[in-house]
């Protein structure tokens, strides 16, 4: 992988490679157990115990939390023992967490406990898929390899609900966790033939006292070598934009689509749609992600993923009602947009950042993202309190539009060199 190598296309071929066939075969069943694992947990809460916001807003926090937390020392652990290690643990640690919700989550602090623990686990799993990822695909084929891992996480946030409402209405929440601790142990079933794959994977041997480094030492490095990576900085910084605009109005979509005159039968087809998109998205990124300038993708799809969002936000004030249809078609495309923006995020880290650094370097974009989904949440919310629900809609999109127009400049500025992993000068650290 060290040389150059021409750019491949071709989605279908990476399916040709045992490697890449194993490690999708780990992926699938622990994103569908991550999935019908939340809305069995959203259920027992909200239907099951019949409790109110407050109790459902403390899951959701207690899931989202630990990524911020420990996410970045999960990164610096999978730099030192390797992403092997962490894939097959992270499984089977959450396979009997959700073995423990099924017997003993019969209260809330039980279940927040399980819910936080399973995000601390979760918190090193994610950069080990990324590193894995890198490892097991060629250096040619990453862009393709990334936008398949984003179709399968895409494609089961709309296929989960579907399954876990089937599910849930013949069987009690905890019969679901019981599924979801099978899928965990299933996918690490499968990732033992990873882990041959990765029997090499062995962070590379550091001298003197650089062996004995502490976790604070690991993590300036990472941040030392994201701050002088002009690609990944400006990747880094417009999808904590988007991350920070979405969050800002994705509490009060509902009540937007309500503003708008549409029944409660027409969110699901609406939200559908921006699943779809997505995955529409996700292809077309596979194409031509290698042919243009990724970092001027993520801000093309920044630019009018913005632009839709204060049309969906202008939809009540709009002299002419905005039918079902349409707004599906606005929501397709927005979902279309959005994958434009993550999908390159994710190439970029995994081409930009080198082997030993990759677990730091991706938690350090899963630990800013939580960060800023916590914080955006609340102040969305105070917006529509404080003006009107598409408040949220039009500063969001604001945001999105400005950032993308100065990460558009940035990456013209920054031309089209060649991807190639950088080095992190000790200066620097």
């Amino acid at each position: 992988m060290g040389q150059e190598q021409a750019v491949n296309t071709s989605v279908l071929g990476l399916f040709k490679l045992s490697a890449f066939r194993r490690f999708v075969g780990v992926l699938i069943p622990a994103a569908l157990a991550d999935w019908i694992d939340f809305i069995a947990i959203m259920v027992l809460v909200s239907y099951t115990w019949e409790m109110g916001p407050t109790e459902v807003a403390s899951v959701i926090m207690a899931a989202t939390v630990p990524r911020v937390i420990f996410g970045l020392p999960g990164g610096v652990l999978v730099d030192r023992i390797g992403a092997g290690p962490v894939l097959i643990g992270g499984l089977v640690i959450r396979a009997g967490l959700m073995l423990g919700m099924f017997f003993f989550a019969t209260s809330l602090p039980v279940l927040i406990g399980f819910v936080f623990l399973k995000a601390t686990v979760s918190a090193a799993f994610m950069p080990a898929l990324q590193l894995t990822l890198k490892k097991v695909v060629p250096s040619n084929m990453l862009t393709q390899a990334v936008s398949v891992h984003h179709f399968v996480i895409q494609s089961t946030k709309i296929f989960a609900p579907v399954l876990g409402g089937a599910l849930l209405a013949i069987w009690s929440p905890y019969h679901v966790f019981l599924l979801g601790a099978g899928s965990f142990a299933f996918a690490s079933l499968v990732c033992l033939s990873v882990l041959g794959l990765l029997k090499n994977d062995r962070p590379e041997e550091r001298e003197g006292s650089e062996a004995r480094d502490s976790v604070l030492k690991d993590a300036k490095v990472a941040f030392a070598f994201l701050w002088q990576t002009p690609r990944l900085l400006l990747g880094v910084s417009l999808i904590c934009l988007f991350t920070f605009s979405v969050f800002l109005y994705e509490a009060v979509l509902l009540l937007l689509i309500k503003e708008t005159g549409q029944p409660e039968s027409s969110a699901g087809p609406i939200l559908g749609s921006i699943g779809v998109g997505g995955l529409v998205g996700t292809y077309v990124t596979a194409k031509i992600g290698d042919r243009v300038n990724l970092s001027m993708l993520m801000a093309i799809g920044s630019f009018f993923g913005g632009a839709l969002t204060l049309v969906a936000g202008w939809m009540p004030f709009s002299p002419e009602p905005f039918g079902l249809q349409t707004q599906m078609g606005l929501w397709f495309a927005g979902g279309a947009f959005i994958s434009l923006i993550t999908v390159p995020f994710g190439a970029i880290v995994v081409k930009q950042t080198p082997e030993h650094l990759l677990g730091r370097i991706s938690s350090v974009g899963e630990m800013l993202q939580s960060g800023l989904m916590l914080i955006s949440i609340p102040i969305g919310a105070f917006l529509a309190e404080q003006w009107f629900v598409s408040m949220p809609f039009f500063v969001g999109g604001a945001v999105m539009c400005g950032g993308a127009l100065v990460g558009l400049f940035v990456a013209l500025s920054l031309g089209k060199g060649p991807d190639v992993a950088g080095t992190v000068s000790e200066e620097a650290v």
